[in-house]
C-alpha cells in the first residue's frame, strides 16, 4: 500500500516521480541547503506543489492533508516540551485525555523504555529520553506516518542506537516512517533505503550505498 506519492512534481530543479510505502523507514538525505526542508513542508502540505500531484494515503494533499494519520517531530518541538512543568506520566495522561485515547500509559511509557522514569520532569530527561517521549505522543494520536526532522542531533552514539531500535519497534507495528537527516552512519541498519537530494533532483538510494 502507497502512503506517499509524488507525481510529476517539480522539486527545486527537476520533476520528480517517487512512492514510500507502508511499513517502510526512509532517510532523506542531503548536504544543507539541498532542499530537505522543502520537502518536508511539501509532505505536510505547508508548501504546494505548483505543478504535478503529491499523493497521501491516495488521495490529492490538496484536498486532504490526513492530519489524524501523520505525526511530524521536529527538533525544535522536541526541545521545547523541556519547558513543560509535568513529568513523562503526566505529560501522556493529558496528551491521552485530550485525544481521547482508551490507551495504557504504561504500556506507552514501557514500549519505548520510559516507564522507569516516568516520574521525572520533562526539563529532567536527557536527549535519548526526551526524543523517545516525544515518539510516545505519536504513539498516543497512533499515527500511520511519522515524519522525524534531525532527530539524533544532540544525541550521543548509544543513545542515537538505543533511538533506532526504538522506530525499528515502531516499524514492526506497521508504522511508516520519513527521517530527515544529515548523519547517515546507522543508516544501513535501520533503513530500508534512502532519498538523497543532490544538485535539486531526488534519487532513491538503497541502504548499502548511502554516502554524500
Amino acid at each position: 500500500m502507497e502512503i506517499l506519492r509524488f507525481e510529476n512534481v517539480k522539486f527545486i530543479k527537476e520533476y520528480d516521480d517517487f512512492s514510500i510505502d507502508k511499513n517502510e523507514v526512509v532517510f532523506v538525505v542531503g548536504k544543507s541547503g539541498s532542499g530537505k526542508s522543502t520537502l518536508l513542508k511539501l509532505i505536510l502540505g505547508d508548501l504546494k506543489p505548483g505543478n504535478g500531484q503529491i499523493k497521501i494515503f491516495g488521495d490529492d494533499i490538496r484536498k486532504d492533508r490526513h492530519y489524524s494519520d501523520l505525526a511530524y517531530i521536529s527538533q525544535n518541538a522536541v526541545e521545547s516540551y523541556r519547558n513543560f512543568p509535568t513529568s513523562i506520566e503526566e505529560s501522556i495522561k493529558i496528551h491521552l485525555s485530550y485525544l481521547k485515547k482508551k490507551t495504557d500509559p504504561r504500556e506507552i511509557m514501557e514500549k519505548l523504555g520510559l516507564y522507569e522514569h516516568r516520574k521525572k520532569s520533562l526539563s529532567e530527561l536527557s536527549g535519548g529520553q526526551i526524543q523517545r517521549f516525544a515518539i510516545s505522543l505519536a504513539l498516543i494520536k497512533d499515527a500511520s506516518l511519522i515524519l522525524l526532522d534531525e532527530p539524533t542531533t544532540g544525541i550521543d552514539e548509544n543513545f542515537s542506537k538505543d533511538f533506532f531500535e526504538n522506530l525499528k519497534k515502531l516499524k514492526d507495528d506497521g508504522k511508516t516512517i520519513i527521517i530527515i537527516t544529515h548523519q547517515l552512519d546507522m543508516a544501513g541498519l535501520y533503513v530500508d533505503y534512502a532519498l538523497r537530494i543532490k544538485k535539486g533532483k531526488i534519487e532513491r538510494i538503497s541502504k548499502d550505498k548511502l554516502s554524500l
